[in-house]
């Protein structure tokens, strides 16, 4: 399935990255150089009946957004894709946090209009920039017929991703984004965007509505030989919610779990994510720190999200609730 036929316009959101920076004079490096529009000026023009709306939201790099800024975002986002004459949005962002942003605009859009984000592994004004390509095919994978409960996508390198199996892999390549399991929604072939037989696959999920995101939730990558004293230390700060990245299919050293505990003891949630890219969490080991006894403490499995996500998530499900079964069941809806 390719692009349809529909007329109306696209709005197009940026909001910085390397998408847009430059060298910056008398700095090492790229900073952002204010590019938006001149990123637009580049465009073909679009079919008959289709338009852009630009929407200059900000210029900053990706690790200066916060989950506050995704929220914001995507609450604009879907003001501007209730327009009756609004076909899809896309996003520009930096590469980062990416998929964050894409995993939140998933949570909270409540729109079966398409949200595409892109971005750029190499700078405006580097060789072989990558920019203008990416978000032309982001402007036409708007303008294919999504299925219902697809959700927000990543478009990188001729590939569609659904924004809660993509993952950054790379941090160099230009070929840096992956997905998890799940595999692709679509891909460039020539000048059109063509849907996989996955994406006809997707059933809708329930959305999230945050009053706001501001829940002190940090994440923890499990080590070898880990103690209880950074999770002892963090609830001295009055987190609101934790989430560890454990190893395996979820499994931490048995010193962190009293203070897991605590935690628990306490009110706060505790989700469980792995550090590896595949598989996912689950309940498979009963020793002191396994999957399935932390499960049985009550701690929450977040399944195949991966930490950052499964911590965007948690901050999402604070804001909606402070109910634990309620949490609960928001993971299990992941």
């Amino acid at each position: 399935m390719t692009e349809t036929e529909r007329q109306g316009e696209i709005a197009v959101f940026f909001t910085g990255g390397t998408i847009g920076m430059t060298p910056a004079e008398g700095m090492p490096g790229v900073a952002p150089g204010g590019n938006f529009h001149k990123l637009l000026n580049q465009l073909a023009p679009q079919r008959p009946g289709v338009t852009l709306r630009p929407v200059a939201w900000s210029d900053k790099p990706s690790p200066h957004m916060t989950p506050a800024d995704m929220l914001a975002l995507a609450r604009e986002v879907e003001a501007a894709l209730a327009r009756p004459q609004t076909l899809g949005a896309v996003i520009l962002h930096g590469t980062d946090v990416l998929v964050e942003t894409a995993y939140l605009c998933d949570m909270v859009i409540d729109s079966d209009k398409p949200v595409i984000l892109t971005g750029s592994m190499r700078y405006y004004s580097e060789s072989g920039y990558d920019g203008i390509r990416n978000l032309i095919n982001a402007v036409r994978a708007c303008l294919l017929p999504l299925p219902p409960g697809t959700g927000a996508c990543v478009l990188m390198t001729d590939r569609l991703f659904a924004a809660r199996d993509a993952v950054k892999v790379n941090s160099l390549n230009v070929d840096a984004f992956e997905s998890r399991e799940g595999g692709i929604v679509g891909y460039v072939a020539g000048e059109s965007v063509i849907l996989a037989d996955r994406a006809l696959t997707h059933t809708p999920r329930r959305k999230l509505h945050p009053v706001d995101m501001g829940a002190n939730v940090p994440l923890l990558t499990a080590y070898t030989g880990m103690d209880r004293s950074l999770v002892d230390h963090l609830l001295t700060l009055g987190i609101q919610g934790l989430v560890v990245e454990g190893f395996g299919a979820g499994n931490v050293p048995p010193a962190v779990v009293p203070a897991l505990g605590v935690c628990l003891d306490q009110g706060i949630p505790v989700v469980l994510a792995t550090r590896c890219i595949k598989g996912g969490v689950w309940p498979i080991y009963g020793y002191p720190g396994g999957g399935a006894d932390l499960a049985g403490l009550g701690v929450i499995l977040c399944g195949r999200l991966g930490g950052p996500k499964a911590r965007l998530r948690l901050i999402c499900a604070l804001g909606t609730t402070r109910d634990p079964d309620h949490i609960r069941a928001l993971f299990e809806d992941a």
